[in-house]
């Protein structure tokens, strides 16, 4: 795939072979770089809201409204999709745990399967999960990724 050598195992999650033509477009996919390069951006991106974040209702209690905040919703959520949607993807094309170079055997997935499960209890209905959007900050952590990423970057470490 796009010139480097991918194995990944025969069966993804015991039922996608090889050779279904779903599965190779997938394995495509998420080997592209610029898939990886656009993953990269919108981790970056992520950081950059969370940093915009006002922290005041620490501050000034449960009353206090902030606009920043409740705009930064709607960006959250799209950022949510975005890594929900890499997530599937990969399990998808590369297995998720027993297969060989699956998903959850690159530690830095790890990362990113945790931070993807805390998004989605979030969205279960009548779950208090406040404490849980504080493990959400735990994405401060993905640009760390772009050390494996980027070559130069390993290099210099």
């Amino acid at each position: 795939m796009h010139g480097k050598e991918v194995i990944y195992d025969r069966r993804s999650l015991f039922c996608l072979d090889a050779s279904f033509t779903v599965r190779k477009a997938i394995v495509w996919f998420i080997e592209w770089k610029w898939f990886d390069r656009f993953i990269t951006t919108i981790i970056l991106g992520n950081s950059v809201m969370l940093a915009m974040t006002d922290y005041n209702d620490r501050i000034y209690g449960p009353k206090y409204f902030s606009k920043i905040n409740s705009e930064l919703e709607y960006v959250d959520l799209a950022f949510t999709a975005i890594f929900i949607f890499e997530c599937i993807s990969k399990i998808l094309g590369m297995g998720f745990v027993v297969h060989r170079n699956s998903y959850l055997r690159d530690a830095w997935n790890w990362l990113d399967f945790f931070v993807v499960c805390v998004s989605l209890v979030n969205f279960i209905p009548n779950v208090n999960s406040g404490g849980l959007k504080a493990l959400r900050t735990f994405r401060i952590l993905r640009p760390l990724r772009t050390i494996n990423a980027i070559p130069m970057m390993k290099q210099q470490i």
